[in-house]
């Protein structure tokens, strides 16, 4: 019972879908889906009529003092979507991304866009610890287990 939660809680940070990628086909639609270390999903495909543009979205924090964030988002026909999981402080970083989509965007189109962010370290960081320490009690109590069985197969033996 005591690794159960350990386990549950590393599937869940494992399982955050922090790596955002974006194909484009020639002439065609993109395809923007987000995946963990787990699972991956579409989040949605776009004909090139229905992408508006791309933008470094700022953050809007009412705390004094407080360090501007950025974050590169996808502005699409039906609504913003974002191209990154996390925020990040750098705006040159943030910019040198969305100037490789909307160059992309706004040329010919005639080869294949695939850029991504990976923002999934932190997360693999987590879930292992505690995957790793779940499984570690689970060994460890699977290995009491295994030795209070033995003892008391021993104890009836020599009672017997």
């Amino acid at each position: 019972m005591l690794a159960l939660p350990f386990l549950v809680l590393g599937v869940f940070f494992l399982g955050q879908k922090a790596r955002m990628d974006l194909r484009c086909q020639p002439q065609g639609p993109c395809v923007l889906s987000r995946s963990s270390w787990l699972t991956r999903e579409e989040v949605g495909r776009y004909a090139p009529g229905d992408i508006q543009g791309v933008e470094v979205a700022r953050s809007r924090s009412t705390r004094r003092g407080a360090a501007p964030i950025f974050r590169v988002q996808l502005r699409t026909a039906a609504g913003v979507q974002p191209l990154a999981y996390q925020w990040t402080e750098s705006e040159p970083e943030a910019q040198a991304f969305a100037d490789t989509v909307r160059r992309y965007l706004t040329g010919p189109r005639t080869d294949a866009l695939e850029v991504f962010q990976d923002d999934r370290q932190a997360s693999l960081r987590v879930g292992g610890a505690f995957t790793g320490v779940g499984l570690g009690v689970l060994a460890l109590s699977l290995w009491l287990l295994s030795r209070t069985l033995a003892h008391r197969k021993a104890e009836r033996a020599a009672a017997a």
